[in-house]
């Protein structure tokens, strides 16, 4: 039996990337999955396309209204997850690997036999303006102090966790935090599982270092607060991801090669 998958996609005011993600869902060779696209009321023209494409795309439905900031649309579009097997969070911009994505996901799920599992994440491709192309494999390697193991683009989290939902008070790292409760609520290691596989794509024009700055800020709070590890070593792993988020800026061959060879923590930075 085949599995089905549910997306969230949020947007505001980013037709371009809206397009780019619908188009790579409809481009896919399995059928079995549905989307519900959560705009914030955009100002773009937004709006029309979503009202055409809900006409005509019975997988598709969306809703356009004002809301509080990302995090508070994604737990719209939770709240209107449907019955399912796995859901995924895949945002205006980003975008499935391949058009035969879910059908590899689905293999790969049903390998495990009856024991399905709760959590499976696997790589993400990163796009840069210049059109180079970076695979950025997630980790087999768990230590949530560090950060996130894997892109939210390339995770897919079972029906069971409908009822979790992003905390609000954090305004950049809330995705962090989600994972970390995500995975406490684990019952057995076992239950995540890395595939092998590239899974997403990540439009990297829009990355912001001043936005990622606030995000550390955010995540040494998380951290202590998820007794993750005390705030002294919070405070080492935050100069840590300063440091990587400036030679990354400067220097991205140089990056890779160090995050390769020293690191277990594949966070966008």
């Amino acid at each position: 039996m085949s599995s089905k998958f549910f997306f969230i996609t949020i947007c505001y005011n980013n037709l371009q990337g809206l397009r780019r993600t619908v188009d790579s869902l409809l481009a896919q060779s399995y059928s079995n999955w549905e989307c519900v696209i959560i705009d914030g009321g955009s100002k773009d023209g937004t709006p029309a396309y979503l009202e055409q494409l809900s006409a005509i795309q019975t997988k598709i439905r969306s809703i356009s209204e004002a809301d509080h900031g990302i995090y508070d649309a994604m737990n719209k579009g939770i709240s209107r997850i449907q019955p399912c097997d796995y859901f995924c969070f895949l945002n205006s911009g980003d975008s499935l690997f391949a058009p035969t994505t879910l059908e590899q996901l689905d293999g790969a799920i049903h390998a495990f036999g009856n024991q399905l599992p709760a959590i499976v994440y696997g790589h993400m491709c990163e796009e840069f303006a210049d059109g180079k192309q970076i695979i950025k494999e997630a980790s087999n390697t768990i230590s949530l102090k560090k950060g996130m193991f894997c892109s939210h683009q390339s995770m897919f989290f079972h029906y069971r966790y409908a009822g979790l939902r992003y905390d609000l008070k954090y305004k950049i790292s809330s995705d962090y935090d989600y994972i970390v409760k995500a995975v406490k609520m684990l019952k057995h290691p076992s239950e995540m599982q890395l595939l092998d596989m590239v899974i997403s794509r990540f439009d990297m024009t829009g990355v912001s270092n001043n936005r990622r700055l606030s995000g550390i800020k955010e995540d040494f709070n998380l951290r202590v607060e998820n007794g993750l590890c005390s705030p002294a070593s919070s405070a080492v792993y935050a100069a840590r991801s300063v440091g990587l988020m400036n030679l990354k800026r400067f220097s991205y061959p140089l990056y890779l090669l160090i995050r390769s060879k020293t690191t277990s923590n594949n966070q966008v930075i």
